[in-house]
């Protein structure tokens, strides 16, 4: 883009160029003045053509000038988003924990609420466990009342109920997940760049698609055939990492079939949920507390498993061993007690299952031999 100032040397080297009777341009000369008119009104011309240009592109488009761009693909841009969290409910036998139940945070005040109901004893079918022996503690998904990434909670800080159950208790002992803000512009740029053209039609990446365009909460789709009934069956993730109602699937199947043209029948399911539990026996250092150490690891597993949040995800044994040993205050390990949803191995989720943080456990209670791990502590 040129500037006025540069325009205006051009027009004084085309005018000298093609006439040699125009001999001055100085400054008070009139030939200048109308040049310097001309160089300015090209200049605005230039940058309003310049502005233009950058509205109407993906790559320089902003705000609302790439919202437009991002409607023509049939997008919109994200909003804030609601969280989620595993609740750990204890209490006695068969006391029925209500769906909508609340709980408050002991720091903020953000409340959650629960999923579906549960009956104590009875295991939450929803979320695949490896410790079934787990009789009267249940666990269940809540998500946020509210929506933006001050809704995140941290280790152990949801323990109040809104309305108190006899007997019962809860708490969280892994940090939320979800709670963002409204997309950015580099985001919903992203988005645009790497969308699938919705008339590409039948095929897998389709009907993905055409799921994450009915429901903006959607935030990852997985299509399959269906030998059942010959359709399609679409796996969900909702951007709070929480599970959709039965009407919403049903709404969401219903847009697709109504848009897909090919008649197959549309199913649509939350994703199957692999819950990863760690334990383990360590020993640590008395100038930090079990508390500390214990929101350390936590943390620290949920963003490991946060970054792998997709399908068919592998959980690695050695990577979560690595972030115990490398956790301060852990002074030792017994390798024959630290295990990952009950063994001493990767766990691999299915082609239609995501990985989600679910329980900690740690003893730093002593008298195991097998020591893996040593740090040399002065007490």
């Amino acid at each position: 883009m040129k500037t006025a100032g540069e325009i205006l040397k051009d027009l004084i080297a085309d005018v000298i160029a093609a006439t040699n009777r125009i001999t001055y341009f100085g400054k008070d000369g009139v030939v200048r003045a109308i040049l310097h008119a001309v160089a300015y009104a090209l200049s605005e011309l230039w940058g309003s053509l310049y502005q233009t240009k950058r509205k109407i592109f993906v790559e320089t488009a902003e705000g609302t000038d790439l919202d437009l761009i991002a409607t023509r693909h049939g997008l919109t841009r994200r909003g804030v988003t609601k969280a989620s969290v595993i609740l750990l409910f204890n209490g006695p036998g068969t006391t029925i924990i209500p769906q909508g139940t609340v709980v408050k945070s002991n720091l903020s005040g953000e409340e959650y609420t629960t999923d579906e109901a549960i009956t104590l004893g009875d295991n939450n079918g929803s979320i695949e466990r490896p410790i079934k022996a787990n009789t009267l503690v249940d666990i269940v998904i809540a998500e946020s009342v509210n929506s933006g990434s001050s809704v995140q909670v941290e280790v152990k800080e949801l323990p109040q109920l809104g309305t108190p159950i006899a007997g019962v208790t809860v708490t969280n002992l892994v940090p939320s997940k979800g709670g963002s803000d409204a997309e950015t512009d580099d985001q919903l740029r992203t988005r645009i760049m790497n969308y699938i053209a919705i008339l590409n039609q039948g095929t897998q990446a389709f009907y993905e698609a055409l799921a994450q365009e009915a429901e903006p909460t959607i935030f990852r789709a997985k299509a399959a055939y269906s030998p059942n009934d010959l359709g399609v069956k679409i796996y969900l993730i909702k951007n709070s990492y929480a599970t959709y109602s039965g009407p919403e699937l049903t709404a969401i199947e219903e847009y697709v079939y109504d848009n897909a043209r090919a008649l197959s029948p549309i199913t649509c399911v939350n994703a199957s949920i692999k819950g990863i539990e760690v334990s383990f026996q360590y020993e640590r250092n008395s100038a930090i507390t079990q508390a500390t150490i214990f929101s350390s690891i936590a943390s620290s597993i949920a963003n490991y498993i946060e970054g792998l949040f997709d399908f068919a995800a592998t959980i690695e044994f050695q990577k979560i061993l690595n972030i115990i040993i490398d956790t301060p205050g852990v002074t030792k390990l017994y390798l024959n007690t630290f295990k990952v949803n009950n063994q001493q191995e990767d766990v691999l989720c299915s082609s239609y299952q995501v990985p989600r943080f679910t329980l900690l456990s740690i003893n730093d209670g002593s008298g195991l031999e097998e020591i893996i791990y040593q740090e040399n502590v002065t007490y």
